[in-house]
């Protein structure tokens, strides 16, 4: 068969901007070309802007391209049977449903019966979650679907809840507040990140889980780029006092997730400019207040300083 009319007409029909974004289709997924024909091609495109309330023929196509094999994928049969189960399931809203979807749609590769139904059931029992929180987790977090329980979820929540000597409810409210933990890597992120933080910060294994049950969003920071660099600010701002600095991070985690360059510097320079006393209050209202209690506390102490 001539595959030349049909590879033209999926280039256009899914707007790609030319032939190495078809090759890259055809090439991870060639069994497609067997499975399409114009007809049903722009069936689906009909559809997945009808189900989706897509208005734009663009986002239709982008789901497409993220997920190819859709277009071999019976409507009837397959896809929508499995979108009704997992909203049901998952307790989410049309809108916040769509937009999941059309995000990973890879999601609709999985089978209800072997893969979607045991993990969201094996998340609620092992983190205590009920339908709304599991449902919650996996709209911030859709790639958890496809770990392997037995070799991935299982070993590691049971690393993390040892090395923080987590209850399994407070192991369910770190999940909720972060969901990416699920997806970092034991050895690669969790581990060196929980080590550095309690070396820097002089923690016991207690105060450790404590400070990271605070601020489970941590696990996202870089320590070259973020953690490290902020850590070091706030001594240097303190005139190298590296316990100063660590008493006011492990009082405030939140200060270790404030941007260095569109807060932390330019208020300090503020302050600075103000003659305002640099010290751990100041500090603690550089990275916590918001701009116009900032504004507000800026102008009251430089009226202070010259009164």
């Amino acid at each position: 068969e001539n595959m030349e009319p049909k590879l033209d007409y999926l280039q256009q029909k899914l707007d790609l901007d030319g032939t190495s974004s078809l090759r890259k289709i055809i090439l991870s997924h060639p069994s497609i070309l067997n499975k399409i024909t114009q007809e049903n091609t722009q069936i689906k495109l009909d559809w997945l802007q009808t189900r989706f309330d897509i208005t734009d023929v663009a986002a239709a196509s982008k789901m497409i391209q993220r997920y190819p094999p859709i277009l071999g994928y019976s409507i009837e049969d397959n896809i929508e049977p499995k979108l009704e189960w997992l909203q049901q399931r998952l307790c989410l809203e049309d809108d916040v449903f769509h937009k999941m979807i059309q995000r990973k749609p890879h999601i609709l590769a999985f089978s209800v019966v072997d893969n979607l139904e045991p993990t969201l059931h094996w998340l609620q029992r092992r983190l205590d979650l009920d339908d709304a929180a599991v449902g919650k987790i996996i709209q911030r977090l859709p790639s958890i679907l496809g770990l392997s329980i037995p070799g991935n979820l299982e070993p590691k929540l049971n690393w993390l809840q040892a090395r923080l000597d987590l209850e399994d409810v407070a192991l369910g409210k770190m999940i909720r507040q972060m969901p990416g933990i699920l997806g970092l890597s034991v050895s690669d992120n969790l581990e060196p990140k929980l080590q550095w933080i309690q070396e820097r910060l002089s923690l016991t294994d207690e105060e450790l889980s404590v400070f990271i049950q605070r601020m489970p969003t941590l696990f996202s920071c870089n320590i070259d780029t973020n953690l490290g660099p902020t850590l070091d600010f706030y001594i240097k701002a303190l005139g190298g006092d590296e316990d100063g600095a660590a008493r006011l991070v492990v009082q405030n985690p939140v200060l270790f997730g404030v941007s260095l360059e569109r807060r932390l510097k330019p208020r300090l320079e503020e302050a600075m400019c103000a003659r305002v006393v640099i010290d751990e209050g100041c500090l603690k209202r550089i990275g916590q207040y918001t701009e116009k209690r900032w504004q507000t506390s800026i102008d009251f102490q430089a009226r202070q300083q010259s009164s």
